[in-house]
């Protein structure tokens, strides 16, 4: 069973970041204009709530998928043949920083993809977490 510390943090956490986007989006709303879609100022609060509270509350698989999935923009890059003259070394130099930028953009992209996919599950997963931290078991590891 999960501590009732733990609970206490998922809601305490989750709850801070749900209320700092609800500020934020709701600035953004009120400065717009138009005033239209009052759902995109509810939503994104929503989500960082689940999201924070499942992964605090460590009984479901929502971490370990993020985890996985940022894993994937982490790969090797190919090794560079090049000669050993001026031109070679200055292409050497050039393609080794280009790989090294897209791996970090790889890796942001796979990172946010991760988060992404994890707040939008995490809205169906959180009331099965919410029912295991009271009455179930802790997530098998």
């Amino acid at each position: 069973m999960v501590s009732k510390k733990r609970r206490i943090h998922a809601y305490v956490w989750g709850g801070i970041a749900a209320a700092l986007l609800l500020v934020f989006f709701l600035i953004g709303y009120l400065g717009n204009e138009a005033r239209e879609g009052i759902g995109l100022v509810i939503v994104p609060p929503v989500l960082a709530f689940t999201f924070i509270s499942c992964l605090i509350l460590k009984n479901n698989f929502i971490g370990n998928m993020v985890i996985e999935i940022f894993s994937w923009g982490f790969v090797r890059m190919p090794g560079v043949i090049f000669e050993l003259d001026l031109d070679g070394i200055i292409w050497l130099l050039t393609v080794k920083l280009l790989f090294w930028v897209l791996g970090i953009l790889l890796a942001l992209l796979c990172g946010l993809l991760g988060v992404l996919l994890g707040c939008v599950l995490s809205v169906f997963v959180y009331p099965f977490a919410l029912y295991r931290a009271y009455r179930g078991r802790e997530m098998e590891e």
